[in-house]
């Protein structure tokens, strides 16, 4: 029940409050938005090592949630 009405405020506020933006540890960067896209264009990840189902524990580690 605590979640549903968590997840019903967080549909009320505008979008641009609602987006998640992450921390790299890597180059330790904050307000990434795209965390696949980062690592491709900043860290040179091949792309099919990140669309790789089991590599987003991967992505999980190297990206903090900021806010």
């Amino acid at each position: 029940m605590q979640t549903a009405i968590l997840e019903y405020e967080k549909q009320s506020m505008p979008r641009s409050q609602r987006q998640v933006t992450y921390f790299c540890r890597l180059c330790r960067e904050y307000g990434i938005k795209t965390r696949k896209a980062h690592l491709q264009n900043f860290h040179n990840a091949s792309r099919d090592t990140i669309t790789k189902r089991s590599n987003n524990d991967l992505v999980d580690v190297v990206f903090i949630e900021s806010r």
